[in-house]
């Protein structure tokens, strides 16, 4: 191990496993459930892992094994079993102990479909299937052969046709009731295997018998509990704690379960607890469970859009079998992350890492430096922080440089949630410079509020209304796109950069703005309160900060509820976009942007598909647009307070032959998705 030192093993155990495979085709297609949103490649990694499940998957059971040991095989075709000729084990299966190849094992599986038993033979001579080290060879002439090759008799081949009858569905049906399989799945997957030699995880609740071998843990026992007065002693070793009484013979010399459970099995339905955290009875109450899932957004990454993902989809389709969840799928909507980046230093002839301060940097843009010991070349590359590249970055050294808030705003902006992010201080002062701004902001405003003299008021002049009104557009523009990002797109970089947007504006005003005006403390207010998911403690302060200041021109009344003056910045609402204000409804025309509808918020919270149809199919510059080319198809979304669009899409005009004409709109479509110069109409 890399880790420690110890020497890797490989040995053969018995383990635990969860039949995943049993639900391998309802997860197969799960994946196209109309309701999940943003999986997108996804899909893609989720279908290959599991394959397609077009053929099925058996248990056959060793004859006169007392442990009851099986012989799994797949086929594409249930009825193979009505003429299975033997069984063929690759060489480098488990069963295989003597290692040989070519023979006849002593071995013989049963199979119930036909009521006769199956020799068992070690080959490489057959076509088994992705991710198989088991055949089930049929009896035609090739198949004969290549048993006569490995030294089976003639004889050991014959048996008697009883389940030739059987149909494929009875088969299944059979084998499904006797716990044989039968179920549909890919070859190349495998059940879930549970099993952990550690000390640290879930304990299996299984007991070991004597007599019955093993047994469930009851449930009036549960949880079992790792032992607290040996912590780091392997289980396997600690005979207090394996000793156990048999809950079914109540015999005394029985063991626990030494394994513990992978970490996965309590991750993969850890979610399910959020809806009923305090429930001692059951895993979550059911009616909890309905009224709250599926979960509306699963944020991960990559890394787990595999394996985890596939587990927690199979525990939400096991427990909506069993009628505890409304739906079978457990997330609508993912969000995968990207990595933070490191700068690694690679030495080009040797390929070593070396520290960035072993190394000097000669040409920043073409990612050249050298070794500063020797001056062999040296390449810059941006990779995933690892010891073993030396460019991981310590997080508690720019926790106590900058703080947990700043941390955060750090590594939200400038990319994606989705996208990778390149660690570099280089982008820190954009942040830096923006805290502080706003900070100077807050002091100049309790510094202009303090020295209010009773009985003014703010000036009566055309400059001082134009300030309010572009405060007010600025908090109610930047306020629908930062809500936008926030709740729908997940793009928090732009919405940092739209709340940036809006401390612009609010230092763009003069002091006596600042001195009387409602607009400029809903603006600040906004601001500080759009600001706290991501930075809740400079948020906090700011909040206590603005409280403080007098001669407030906005009072916590019943017709004026837009900042909740006794509470923390927690208590307040999200800023609301003011009924007035004119919100875009965005026209696409085959795909392209071709003209903004600006609504009132009143109204166009309010719109439904076939208005907001009505309403652009009236508007000149888009009727010019469209042109005597029929409609096939639209598609209307509403982000309500935010932003709306409506696609068409639209046929060729045809002539009077009937021949397509390719006329100027065609051209004009294509200009706007160039210039992305629209057009602009309000509706009234």
């Amino acid at each position: 191990s890399w880790r420690s030192g110890a020497k890797v093993e490989k040995k053969v155990l018995r383990q635990w496993f969860i039949k995943t495979t049993r639900f391998a085709k309802p997860l197969l297609e799960g994946l196209s459930d109309p309701s999940l949103e943003d999986w997108k490649d996804i899909i893609k990694l989720q279908r290959h892992w599991i394959g397609e499940c077009e053929g099925y998957a058996f248990e056959l059971p060793l004859a006169d094994n007392a442990k009851g040991a099986s012989i799994s095989i797949w086929t594409r075709e249930p009825s193979d079993l009505r003429n299975a000729l033997f069984i063929a084990l690759h060489p480098s299966n488990l069963f295989n102990t003597s290692k040989r190849i070519d023979c006849v094992l002593e071995l013989e599986c049963g199979n119930p479909f036909i009521g006769r038993r199956l020799p068992v033979i070690v080959t490489e001579n057959v076509p088994f299937a992705e991710g198989c080290d088991t055949f089930m060879a049929t009896d035609n002439e090739e198949n004969r052969k290549i048993a006569q090759a490995v030294g089976l008799k003639m004889t050991d081949l014959n048996g008697n046709d009883e389940g030739n009858a059987l149909t494929n569905d009875e088969i299944l049906a059979k084998a499904l009731s006797t716990n044989l399989g039968g179920h549909a799945v890919s070859s190349k997957l495998r059940d879930w295997l549970i099993s952990r030699q550690r000390f640290w995880g879930t304990p299996i609740p299984i007991i070991h018998c004597p007599s019955c071998g093993p047994v469930a843990v009851p449930e009036q026992d549960l949880p079992v509990r790792l032992p607290t007065d040996s912590v780091g002693v392997p289980l396997a070793q600690n005979a207090d704690w394996l000793r156990a009484e048999c809950p079914s013979c109540k015999r005394t010399d029985c063991h626990r379960e030494s394994d513990t459970m992978d970490t996965f099995v309590d991750s993969s339905w850890y979610f399910l607890r959020f809806a009923d955290p305090h429930n001692r009875k059951a895993m979550f109450d059911r009616s909890a469970a309905h009224h709250l899932m599926p979960v509306d957004l699963y944020v991960g990454g990559k890394e787990h859009a595999v394996l985890h993902l596939y587990y927690a989809r199979f525990v939400a389709h096991y427990l909506h079998s069993k009628g505890l969840l409304p739906a079978s799928e457990p997330f609508k909507r993912l969000l995968v992350q990207g990595m933070v980046m490191g700068r690694s230093y690679r030495v080009v002839s040797n390929g070593k890492y070396i520290p960035a301060a072993e190394a000097e940097i000669v040409d920043e843009k073409n990612h050249k430096a050298i070794e500063r010991a020797t001056g062999e070349s040296v390449t810059l590359l941006w990779e995933k922080m690892s010891k073993s590249k030396l460019n991981g970055v310590d997080p508690l050294e720019v926790l106590r440089q900058h703080g947990c808030d700043t941390l955060r705003l750090i590594l939200l902006a400038d990319v994606a949630p989705t996208s990778h992010r390149n660690w570099s201080e280089a982008t820190f002062p954009g942040i830096l410079n923006w805290q502080k701004r706003i900070w100077i902001t807050m002091y100049d405003f309790r510094e202009i509020r303090s020295k209010l003299v009773a009985g003014e008021g703010p000036p009566l002049t055309e400059e001082y209304k134009q300030h309010e009104h572009q405060l007010w557009d600025a908090r109610n523009y930047f306020t629908a796109g930062a809500t936008f990002n926030y709740r729908h797109s997940h793009q928090l970089s732009v919405g940092i950069s739209k709340m940036q947007g809006l401390t612009n504006a609010i230092r763009r005003v003069p002091p006596e703005v600042i001195a009387f005006s409602r607009q400029y403390e809903l603006a600040l207010a906004a601001q500080i309160v759009m600001l706290a998911p991501m930075a809740p403690h400079f948020a906090t302060e700011l909040w206590q900060q603005f409280l403080s200041a007098p001669n407030r021109a906005t009072h916590d009344t019943e017709s004026d509820t837009a900042i909740r003056w006794n509470g923390d910045v927690f208590d307040q609402w999200w800023p609301e976009i003011d009924q007035d204000f004119p919100l875009d409804l965005t026209f696409k025309i085959n795909g392209a942007e071709c003209c903004i509808l600006k609504i009132p918020a009143k109204r166009f919270n309010l719109l439904t598909h076939q208005e907001s149809l009505d309403i652009a199919l009236k508007q000149e510059p888009i009727l010019k647009l469209i042109g005597k080319r029929p409609l096939r198809t639209s598609e209307f979304t509403l982000y309500p307070s935010c932003e709306a669009f409506l696609a068409v899409e639209l046929d060729r005009a045809l002539s009077s032959d009937g021949a397509e004409v390719k006329d100027k709109k065609e051209k004009k479509e294509k200009k706007h998705k160039k210039k992305k110069s629209l057009q602009v109409v309000h509706i009234g």
